[in-house]
């Protein structure tokens, strides 16, 4: 019995060596914020929040129609695509602003966002506007997901 006892011990223990020294860290929080945004990263999810005087109103996420493909990149020159739901890509440039705020700025448009998340496969992003003209007279705000 006490060999049993002792041979499921020795094999839980070697199971769990092996399980943890096999895990991959995280280490994407070691790097500087501009390392970690660069390169392209698909559109998982638009989401927009909906408030009317103050007071929250709807929550929709918008449909995916990818003519081919939605993404937004950064390259490691603060050069920026961004492609939703268009067969167009917007470029333009982007820059940091303070510890949580990345500006990109295109032709067609200015996206201005407070990053939520940002690790190797994951960046959220949300963004808030007064005046969205599909919206009028409604404050939105844009939460953005990003995957690798």
């Amino acid at each position: 019995m006490k060999n049993l006892i002792a041979a499921s011990v020795l094999i839980a223990t070697i199971s769990s060596c092996l399980f943890v020294s096999c895990a991959k860290t995280d280490h994407s929080s070691d790097l500087p914020k501009e390392q970690q945004v660069v390169g392209q990263w698909s559109i998982n999810r638009i989401q927009l929040k909906l408030f009317y005087g103050g007071v929250f109103t709807k929550d929709s996420i918008l449909p995916q129609k990818a003519l081919p493909k939605n993404f937004v990149q950064f390259d490691a020159n603060s050069n920026f695509q961004y492609c939703f739901n268009s067969s167009t890509i917007n470029n333009g440039s982007y820059q940091f602003k303070g510890s949580d705020s990345l500006i990109s700025t295109t032709s067609a448009k200015i996206y201005r966002w407070k990053w939520l998340t940002l690790t190797d496969v994951l960046f959220t992003v949300m963004s808030t506007s007064s005046s969205d003209p599909n919206f009028p007279g409604a404050t939105v705000e844009t939460y953005q997901t990003f995957v690798r």
